[in-house]
């Protein structure tokens, strides 16, 4: 074997995956098919549960230092209906989105990964894939040549049109696009602010200042409407983004034109807006799809190649790095012989209901967005049930990620298969918060009954999981749990049961390997 984990695709889903890899010891091989990290940021915010995981890591805080300005003020909302999805009773650190561009996220995994001592092999593009019982060959085109390599397990991230996908021969179900969008990073003469008072009243109306040199909104045009918006990014860069009656007309591979663009401006603001620079544009739909299954016996999907969603809020990105969080450490267990029965299967049977639920949530708001006079009655009823505090929780938790519960063995207890949220502790040492104890990717057996029962804790710890004593100001109806490197809770009970102390140690069996004692 050349190595034991290849990781196809250097977005930021595979760099998460082999961060993760090299937290626990390996050293995959990323293989990116460009030359140069790409400039182009799909996706500008992170949502609360992807900030979090970030957190767990210690990456999160570089990015803070170059958040852009996502306004009204970066809530979620649900089909643009007029109710923000509020995430604080999901208790979060980060109850909003956060404005970070695609290519600082990407850049800090790099930085991430280069600390750990792997490098990624740009102008490296899969050109031939086969797998057997003992691991899989991949043919590589470089600046050199052809090469093989061989691994005993590949991760394709290779995005949306993925190679990786395509050798699988792995079927792709959805929904086709129905609707084409043009998105650009354009540099502007003016900023918005400086001209919307230009604008005639009705454009005004429609067209909402945001904070941060932003607007936004829909603008009635011949033949239908026009959904418009420019977001400030940043040195001046501001995200153009449209879809409109002309944007059907053009062909999906038909490249974005200058004349387009400006078309589209005029358009929705009645306005020669002057245009500096036009730094890329592209087209896409909104199509949704995902695999039947993101494991193929020992290669794996993950982030865009595993599934597509309507661009509605940066899911795609999000999504990503949430599978990443959760493969990551299963397979470097498995690689690593350490992995019970099942662990790396429950990658696929946690995160692929996870995005099933996004994708109709997602095709959900979009028909909200798309849909004419006749949905009014429709987005009227569903805005009196977003002010209700248990629908608005419900739809928080989904859209922001803070609401998903994995289905676990053993789930009575309402902690299980749900995330920790990051406490603040108390501990011997000192103050602490939760998410400092996750930052080494290792499980933890967090004891919050008191010093007394520390050194029975420990005692029941495997290798791979830390036992940590602390008391917590909140009440989580548990003396002791059980947490996975990636946060979720997968045991909580009170060690003083001989129940309990059973549950554990499966679980402990199930999650880390550990020896199921004899009776």
């Amino acid at each position: 074997m050349d190595t034991d984990v290849i990781v196809v695709g250097a977005g930021a889903t595979g760099l998460m995956v082999a961060a993760e890899l090299a937290l626990a010891g390996l050293r995959p091989v990323v293989l990116e098919s460009l030359t140069e990290r790409s400039e182009q940021s799909r996706a500008l915010n992170l949502h609360p549960r992807t900030a979090e995981i970030l957190d767990a890591r210690d990456l999160l805080e570089p990015l803070l230092e170059h958040q852009i300005v996502l306004g009204t003020p970066a809530h979620s909302f649900f089909g643009a209906l007029p109710v923000p999805l509020d995430c604080h009773p999901w208790q979060t650190r980060y109850p909003y989105q956060i404005g970070v561009v695609q290519t600082r996220v990407e850049q800090r995994l790099e930085r991430r990964l280069a600390e750990l001592g792997v490098a990624v092999s740009r102008g490296h593009e899969v050109t031939g894939l086969a797998q057997d019982a003992q691991g899989v060959t991949v043919t590589v085109a470089t600046r050199d040549g052809e090469r093989e390599l061989r691994a005993r397990y590949l991760v394709g991230c290779d995005g949306g049109r993925s190679g990786v996908r395509k050798a699988l021969g792995a079927d792709f179900p959805g929904t086709d696009g129905t609707q084409l969008f043009v998105a650009a990073d354009v540099v502007l003469a003016r900023t918005p602010e400086q001209w919307h008072g230009e604008l005639d009243p009705d454009r005004q109306r429609s067209l909402r200042l945001l904070p941060g040199n932003s607007l936004a909104g829909l603008v009635p045009v011949e033949g239908g409407q026009l959904l418009f918006s420019l977001r400030a990014l940043e040195d001046g860069v501001h995200r153009l983004s449209f879809s409109g009656p002309q944007t059907q007309r053009a062909g999906r591979a038909e490249a974005v034109t200058e004349t387009e663009i400006r078309d589209a401006i005029r358009a929705a603001c009645g306005l020669d807006v002057e245009l500096k620079e036009i730094r890329w544009a592209s087209r896409f739909s909104n199509a949704c799809r995902q695999v039947d299954s993101y494991r193929s016996d020992r290669v794996l999907l993950a982030g865009d190649a595993a599934h597509i969603i309507v661009p509605l809020g940066g899911q795609g990105l999000n999504l990503g790095l949430q599978d990443a969080f959760n493969l990551g450490w299963k397979l470097a267990a498995q690689v690593q012989g350490r992995a019970a029965p099942g662990l790396l299967d429950s990658y696929h049977a946690e995160r692929h209901p996870a995005a099933a639920a996004l994708l109709r949530e997602a095709r959900a708001q979009f028909s909200l967005l798309d849909g004419g006079p006749e949905l009014a009655p429709l987005r009227d009823v569903l805005v009196e049930l977003l002010r209700l505090p248990e629908t608005n929780r419900h739809l928080a938790g989904v859209v922001s990620g803070l609401g998903l519960r994995y289905p676990m063995p053993g789930d009575e207890h309402p902690l299980v298969g749900r995330r920790l949220p990051d406490l603040d502790l108390t501990t011997a040492d000192g103050p602490l918060r939760f998410h400092a104890l996750l930052r080494a990717g290792r499980g933890v057996l967090l004891d919050l009954a008191g010093a007394a029962s520390a050194a029975r804790t420990a005692d029941a710890c495997p290798p791979h999981v830390d036992a940590r004593s602390a008391t917590a100001a909140e009440d989580l109806g548990a003396r002791q749990v059980l947490v996975r490197p990636d946060g979720y809770v997968c045991w909580a009970g009170d060690l003083d049961g001989a129940g309990d102390r059973r549950a554990l140690e499966a679980a402990l069996h199930r999650w880390f390997g550990a020896p199921v004692p004899s009776a």
